[in-house]
């Protein structure tokens, strides 16, 4: 079974300039396989993840929201396809 998922990226022309972000959508087909090995991937970068200065403030809740969207995919294919 293929998923069809909106991954928004957000993506802003400097560091510091953080008011004004430009926002780019993908659309991406991945099956659930794909779905269980990225959502697993994400939380083991949000368990390693370094903290800011090291990384971008944002990262972590960005990190947060991606985990979220994956976890609401494997929870639709559950309920659809088990």
């Amino acid at each position: 079974m293929n998923f069809l998922m909106n991954l928004p990226l957000t993506r802003t022309t400097t560091m510091m300039d953080e008011t004004n972000p430009e926002e780019h959508k993908f659309f991406m087909n991945f099956n659930i396989e794909d779905v269980y090995l990225l959502y697993d991937c994400v939380k083991r970068r949000l368990e390693t993840w370094e903290g800011s200065p090291q990384r971008p403030w944002g990262e972590q809740e960005h990190l947060w929201q991606l985990r979220d969207e994956l976890y609401k995919a494997v929870l639709d294919y559950k309920f659809s396809a088990m």
